[in-house]
């Protein structure tokens, strides 16, 4: 594909103008040309490009800037989380016990499994690292009403939502951090700390996770949940000049997709505990009903838009740009039936 081909394609996805089907056949060859990519001849290859890979973010600081994350998927207007998200906002993926699930009852089953899995006990200090609008605070600090939540984000809309919410539930075992997590520095330790979606954005995970041990109390524990692949770990940039997917998902390329083993090979500070994965259906399955709430209501979402980009016509390019996030997470973890891109969850201890 020449380069003027592919901003012909960026033109029409942003208006709308290729059919659904055409859109997932075309980011379904994509994912095919990432896999061929991505998979070596051999296994001594395979593990060689992992091991390259943590090897040479060993060099890099903890993160990028943080004006990296994305501001149309990070800040776009709380009212248009409410319509796309389930009722706990959860901007991760959920959990679909069965074809019956429906996406509410998804993100409290993932929820639960967080809790599970990290061994939260009621009168645990908890932290949520990257805590996004605070679906994990909420749920542990209600659930566990003898712990304190201490929640972490660097958006000045996240915290002031938090805060008012849970003023609003009556939490007063809440607290809200305004903070860059890879330069932040405090003297409090947790039993628990919480991260999820937040190491596909961090570079030196060797110095992040000493970091994170420093705040783990002496029998702490780390749960981490993070997108992957299966077998291979990747900076999220284009593979070449055709690669147009990389470059319409990932704008900013600064993200990393690890492989699903990938942090077993940071255990300088915190040994790895338990390690389980969880199909990509789930996940795919979750961006399908995000795409299915933003469809219902395209009327309300145009003016919403229109407040924050100026113009209608910019509305609508935002609301596609969002549709493409949602088919690319169909696509992406739904490949192979679930068997490829998936999620990772991961338990540390304190060292």
């Amino acid at each position: 594909m020449i380069v003027g081909g592919k901003q012909e394609l960026f033109k029409k996805l942003e208006l709308g103008l290729i059919p659904n089907d055409e859109v997932k056949k075309l980011m379904r060859i994509q994912l095919a040309r990432r896999l061929q990519w991505g998979y070596k001849s051999t296994y001594e290859e395979q593990i060689a490009q992992v091991l390259d890979l943590t090897h040479s973010l060993r060099h890099m600081n903890i993160a990028m800037e943080v004006d990296t994350l994305d501001s149309n998927m990070y800040e776009v207007p709380l009212d248009f989380l409410k319509i796309m998200n389930g009722s706990a906002l959860k901007m991760s993926s959920c959990y679909f016990k069965d074809d019956s699930t429906t996406l509410d009852e998804a993100e409290i089953a993932m929820m639960d499994l967080h809790c599970e899995r990290a061994q939260i006990k009621d009168g645990h200090s908890v932290l949520d690292l990257g805590c996004g609008h605070g679906s994990l605070t909420f749920y542990v600090a209600q659930k566990y009403k003898k712990s304190h939540v201490t929640a972490v984000t660097n958006s000045v809309s996240q915290k002031e939502y938090i805060e008012e919410e849970a003023r609003r539930r009556n939490l007063s075992n809440v607290e809200v951090l305004l903070a860059d997590i890879a330069t932040h520095e405090m003297a409090d330790t947790y039993d628990r700390i919480l991260v999820v979606g937040l190491f596909e954005h961090m570079k030196n995970y060797g110095l992040l996770l000493k970091k994170i041990s420093e705040w783990m109390a002496k029998d702490g524990l780390l749960f981490v949940q993070h997108v992957c692949h299966k077998t291979f770990a990747f900076h999220c940039e284009p593979i070449d000049e055709d690669d147009w997917l990389s470059e319409y998902a990932f704008p900013a390329g600064t993200m990393i997709i690890p492989s699903a083993s990938f942090f077993l090979y940071f255990q300088d500070d915190a040994s790895v505990v338990n390690h389980w994965t969880l199909s990509g259906k789930h996940f795919s399955r979750t961006t399908e009903e995000w795409l299915k709430r933003l469809d219902a209501n395209v009327k309300v979402i145009i003016p919403m838009f229109a407040t924050i980009t100026g113009s209608e016509e910019e509305a609508v390019k935002l609301l596609n740009y969002w549709r493409g996030l949602c088919f690319f997470g169909v696509e992406l973890y739904g490949y192979n039936n679930g068997e490829e891109w998936m999620e990772s969850h991961v338990l540390f201890k304190k060292k």
